[in-house]
């Protein structure tokens, strides 16, 4: 018989195991190489372009060259945009904020505002130019065009941004016996700042251009005038770098809102792009009703507008050669025995512009849904190709034309490739971002029946897209004008941009206001046709 002998127990000894090294291993941002990869891909394009036709478009090589050689120059005409931007950047967004701070106290107002805003964003800055020239002195004239550009998107998103606040923290603050000034410190300016600095971005390139065009139309430095001397020598690989200075300028104006709202706002990475519509929100109103109310709305704004000009004109007693009254404009359209003449002088213009318009806004949406098809299908894609999209954004209009006329002439083609690239971007995201939007639910129904990706992108995502795709036609159609006024007024010759033009240098003011009037008239129908079809897709569809 055993004995068993109780007692502690000791734990055999185990050999200790090695220290355990922690391997750190780096992984570069997907999307940081991703970014890499496209302007890789950018510069490979332009090299293999470069390549295959020489005389017109310079290697990446003698543009480096370029800055090498004249970068005094470049730098000082760069400065002289840079300061004249700024100046108008501060000007128009200072405008743009506090009109945003007055619909918010006087609500009632807030359509009437947003479509005043609208229409002086959509005067014709080629045209009121020689105009604030003769009434203005030094920089004023191209600080006025430069804000002018802002306004309507600094309007929009700030009046988006003040009420976006959550009804919860407003009532706090209420019930704390906080008034007007506190709920705008403690809650609306910082609810609102991801879409403020939203517009912001948008509105660094606008105020670039702006101030190109502005020097284009009588300045004597800067990187407008530069680049078109640089253009008349033939002198590709300079203007090329101008175009770059002038590019680069832009992106950082892009670039400086983005980082300050990761800085300031890490909770609210992203800002919806959704459709914005101008007055606060009110029970869904259908038919008729709303289409009397839109006609209404966009009469009053027109005859604020007109009021506004005659009391200018009354108030300034500008010379009268050069400032016209509407009186004078209805006169040299409607009355008189040259008044047929001078109505077809102006509207077969306008018919050339429309035309170079419509197909640069036709191309750009095209080349924009085919890219959202792709992305769609291939979604790694979208941070190889979306920075370079973004690059060509930002580069104010004013750069493209001289460059596309270089390479392509002065034709339709420039027209068309201009016009659509101030359509491509916006369409593009807005686009992309809704089709992504659509429910999963609907898309499987479509795989589950064998629908092909394509199908299912034609019949499900593009349909569910639509209104996204409006509201960036609201952007991209009146942007589309603009840039066929400046294609005419720099390359073709014709339409209502050269005709403006030769008004300045005849001077002949009645034809160049009668042609501002028009011009303007039509963006503002324009607009108001997109904003109405996307009213009626919104009812059809639900908001």
């Amino acid at each position: 018989m055993s004995t068993v002998v109780a007692g502690p127990v000791t734990p055999a000894r185990l050999p200790s195991a090695p220290p355990v090294r922690r391997v750190v291993r780096f992984r570069p941002d997907r999307r940081l190489v991703s970014g890499a990869l496209g302007f890789a891909g950018l510069l490979l394009v332009w090299t293999l372009l470069a390549v295959a036709r020489p005389a017109l478009i310079p290697t990446p090589v003698a543009v480096l060259g370029a800055f090498v050689d004249n970068g005094d120059l470049i730098a000082a005409n760069t400065l002289s945009t840079t300061r004249v931007a700024a100046l108008g950047w501060l000007a128009g967004n200072a405008i743009a904020v506090a009109l945003g701070v007055f619909v918010l106290v006087v609500p009632r107002l807030e359509a009437s505002v947003l479509r005043l805003a609208a229409v002086v964003s959509f005067l014709p800055a080629l045209a009121i130019g020689p105009v604030l020239y003769v009434l203005l002195d030094g920089d004023t004239p191209k600080i006025v065009i430069s804000a002018l550009g802002v306004v309507l998107t600094t309007v929009v998103g700030t009046v988006v941004g003040l009420r976006a606040v959550s009804p919860t923290v407003l009532d706090v603050v209420r019930a704390t016996g906080g008034g007007l000034g506190a709920e705008l410190r403690f809650a609306r300016i910082r609810a609102g700042l991801p879409s403020l600095l939203a517009s912001l971005r948008i509105a660094g390139p606008a105020a670039v251009l702006g101030a190109i065009i502005g020097e284009y139309l009588g300045g004597s430095e800067g990187l407008g005038p530069a680049m078109m001397t640089a253009q008349q020598q033939l002198n590709v690989p300079l203007t090329w770098a101008l175009a770059l200075a002038a590019t680069a300028v832009a992106g950082i104006t892009y670039a400086v809102p983005a980082l300050v709202n990761r800085w300031t706002s890490p909770w609210a990475a992203t800002v919806s792009t959704g459709s914005v519509t101008f007055g606060p929100a009110t029970p869904a109103v259908t038919g008729w009703r709303r289409l009397l109310g839109m006609v209404g709305g966009l009469v009053a704004a027109v005859t604020v507008t007109l009021a506004v000009w005659w009391a200018a004109v009354e108030l300034l007693q500008p010379s009268p050669m050069v400032a016209k009254t509407p009186a004078d404009v209805a006169r040299f359209l409607f009355a008189g025995d040259r008044a047929a003449d001078h109505r077809a002088v102006v509207f077969d213009a306008l018919g050339q512009t429309l035309s170079f318009a419509a197909v640069g806004y036709l191309a750009g949406t095209v080349a924009a849904l085919l890219l959202v098809a792709v992305l769609v299908r291939f979604p790694a894609l979208e941070y190889v190709a979306m920075p370079p999209a973004i690059v060509l954004q930002s580069v104010p209009l004013g750069v493209f034309t001289p460059i596309f006329m270089i390479v392509f002439g002065r034709g339709l083609f420039t027209a068309a490739a201009i016009c659509g690239a101030v359509t491509f971007f916006p369409t593009l995201v807005m686009t992309l971002a809704a089709v992504r939007a659509v429910p999963s639910s609907v898309t499987d129904v479509f795989r589950a029946s064998g629908a092909s990706a394509t199908r299912t992108f034609l019949c499900a995502q593009i349909p569910a897209a639509l209104p996204a795709l409006l509201a960036a036609a609201r952007i991209a159609v009146p942007a589309a004008v603009v840039g066929a006024l400046l294609v005419e007024w720099l390359a073709t010759g014709t339409g209502l941009g050269y005709l403006m033009l030769r008004s300045t240098t005849t001077f002949a003011y009645d034809q160049l206001w009668a042609a501002v009037v028009v011009c303007t008239l039509t963006m503002i129908a324009a607009y108001t046709i997109v904003t109405a079809l996307e009213s009626w897709v919104l009812a059809r569809m639900g908001d």
